[in-house]
């Protein structure tokens, strides 16, 4: 029987081949399908809007700030003359409203000019390096005059010292202070009479908008002692100086307390101040 060849079978490098076309078919299938389901890559239509978010440029603080103020206190540069220097002077209406003692009424002790700049003729300060504390400054200013007022059971007298400008003021003011601190104690010595010593505590920094000290201090004059408080204040070219004493017979801290507190007058007095200078203009 004549045969025929056999029909050719796939061979293997035909299975091969389709093989490999429906594995790509099939990871293209799933391809397909995992980025329909969960996109890598979103496609933008739109473009996305950004959002600046600004930093504060200061944030809020509870903490006290150590560092200068860049901001000088209202009236730091004030320029006083002889005509409006005056109203640096606290009046008698408001010591019967600051001071209990004043009432019912103060009387003027000493007026307007009665009472020059500086220690009496021959009078000294023991220790000398005392005498700013008296004298305020050291040498004579443009401009001086002081004010009392008192009654029986209490005395406030106040002094201003014009200097030049405010700059002197300051330089002054310094001086001062350093003075006041190192003179716990102090006399002035006045030829043929009886002299009188001031003892005096620490001084504290007042508080208000000018810079200022108050201090605690004992007046011992002619065998007696007379308890009270004096401050001074930097106010412009000024230097301001009060001195409250309780004249009323009794325990020191009870005769204190007809004064009111070294607060209580430091703030009588910084408030004057203020109106002095919104008077200005």
């Amino acid at each position: 029987m004549s045969g025929s060849a056999p029909s050719p079978g796939p061979g293997p490098g035909r299975s091969r081949a389709g093989w490999w076309w429906l594995l790509v078919a099939v990871l293209a299938i799933a391809l397909v399908t995992a980025l329909v389901a969960q996109p890598w890559a979103p496609v933008e239509t739109e473009p996305t809007p950004t959002v600046t978010v600004v930093q504060p440029t200061a944030a809020p603080s509870t903490a006290p700030s150590t560092a200068s103020p860049s901001v000088p206190p209202p009236g730091s540069d004030a320029m006083f003359d002889a005509t409006t220097a005056p109203t640096l002077f606290v009046s008698s209406a408001e010591l019967l409203t600051d001071v209990p003692a004043a009432e019912p009424e103060v009387q003027q002790r000493i007026t307007s000019g009665q009472l020059p700049w500086g220690l009496p003729t021959g009078s000294t300060v023991d220790p000398p390096q005392c005498t700013v504390a008296v004298t305020v400054v050291a040498t004579p200013p443009p401009w001086f005059d002081a004010l009392m007022w008192g009654n029986d059971a209490m005395s406030f007298e106040q002094e201003v010292v014009l200097l030049a400008d405010p700059a002197a003021a300051r330089e002054a003011f310094r001086a001062l202070v350093t003075a006041v601190d190192a003179c716990p104690e102090y006399s002035q010595v006045n030829p043929d009479i009886d002299g009188a010593t001031w003892t005096a505590e620490p001084a504290i920094e007042g508080q208000g908008v000018y810079p200022s000290i108050v201090q605690e201090i004992t007046h011992s004059a002619e065998g007696s002692e007379v308890p009270g408080y004096r401050g001074h204040m930097l106010v412009g070219n000024t230097i301001v100086t009060w001195t409250a004493e309780a004249l009323g017979a009794r325990d020191r801290e009870a005769a204190l307390a007809t004064l009111g507190d070294a607060a209580s007058l430091s703030a009588m007095v910084q408030d004057r101040a203020q109106s002095a200078v919104q008077s200005l203009g």
